[in-house]
Parts: structure tokens; sequence; C-alpha cells
């Protein structure tokens, strides 16, 4: 009879984090049913009491968004051939130049892109066979290449980038300025808490989902 009444007060217990949990984030907007979504967070809970289910759903949503984000990006940047990387390459490169610059070299690059030098080659080669840089030898210094942008590649920049932008403008559109402030913090903290004790993880995978569509570019 003990066992049973501790089963029932278990089960309780287990509905009651489940309604609370539902009724603070609700459902995932996608995905199974509403019983077996039930099923999947009593399973949880039951297997992992220590874990806060927020944990596991704001990573759920997380790589949800990302997913999205990118196939719709994707829409605008194949036409010319470029990815999200290859993009900001391009802006990066057509930044420096309308400041005066000469152009920037890879490690540079690398740095603002928050990505490891092999990925930048890559990256690179591909653009320079698309026509989009030029690398040439730094007259100052040969051991170093100078990347520079070509016509088409600040042509491809902005034919993509212009509706990118307002494509993603729009998605957030219906997010106002203080929780998109907050959403931006939120952000830079999981950021810092995942790398806070594994600094490799910001150059072994920085955009993970990214690279299977880079190569394929």
């Amino acid at each position: 009879m003990a066992k049973e009444s501790s089963e029932a007060s278990t089960e309780r217990d287990l509905e009651d984090q489940i309604s609370r949990h539902r009724k603070e984030f609700g459902f995932p907007t996608y995905g199974d049913s509403i019983p077996f979504k039930n099923l999947m967070l009593k399973s949880l809970l039951n297997h992992y009491p220590e874990v806060d289910l927020s944990s596991i759903r704001i990573v759920r949503e997380l790589g949800f968004t990302h997913g999205l984000l990118m196939v719709a990006a994707e829409e605008y940047l194949r036409p010319v051939g470029l990815s999200w990387s290859k993009l900001f390459i391009l802006l990066w490169l057509r930044a420096m130049q309308e400041e005066g610059h000469e152009g920037l070299n890879p490690s540079e690059l690398s740095g603002h892109l928050a990505v490891t030098r092999n990925t930048v080659s890559t990256l690179l080669a591909g653009l320079e066979r698309q026509g989009y840089i030029t690398r040439e030898l730094d007259a100052g210094d040969k051991r170093r290449f100078v990347i520079r942008l070509t016509p088409a590649g600040c042509e491809a920049a902005q034919k993509s980038a212009a509706p990118l932008f307002h494509h993603l403008q729009d998605v957030l559109s219906s997010v106002d300025h203080e929780p998109r402030v907050a959403l931006v913090n939120a952000l830079v903290e999981v950021q810092r808490s995942l790398i806070q004790n594994r600094p490799e993880l910001a150059t072994r995978c920085p955009f993970p989902p990214l690279h299977a569509i880079e190569e394929s570019v």
C-alpha cells in the first residue's frame, strides 16, 4: 500500500512539473501530437529528474530555429553561389575597401568570422574560383596573401544581402526591441557558458550545420 501511495505521489509530481512547464513554455510548435509530447516530457523527467526541462527545450528550439533560418537564407544565397560565411567574407572585404584598406589577409578574416584558418582557406578557394575575390602576395610581406573583392563579388554580395536582410527583418518584425535585446544577451551568455571551460569549442565547431552547405557550393 505504501509503495502504491509513493508511486501515485511520484506520478502526481511528474504531472505537476509537466503542467508547469507547459504553462510557462507551451509545447513545441512542430512535432508530435500533445499526448506524445506529454509522454516524452514524462519520460525525460523519469530518467533525468535532476535536469530542468527548460534547458532541453531551449536547445531544441535554438537548433530548430537555426535550421529554419539557414534554409531560408540559402534561398537567397544559392542563386549567386554563396553561403552565409561566404557572404560575410565579401561584406567584410567591401567594408574594409570602402574605408580605403587594400584588403584583408586570411588570418584577419578568420578572426572576423570566428572560424578556423582551414575553413577560411576552403571558403576563399571557392570564392576565387567564382571570380568574387582575388588572392595576391602582399607586396610588403611575401609570406602573406592579400584578399581583395572583385566587382563581381561586390555585385553578388549586394544582390543576395539586400533581399536576405530585408527578409530577416520581416521575420523578426513581431519581436519588439526589448525582447530582442534580452534574446541577444541570453544567447551571448549561453555562448560564454559553452566555451568557459572548453575554449577550443569556439574554433572547432563555430557553425557546424553550415559546413555541409558551404562544401556543396
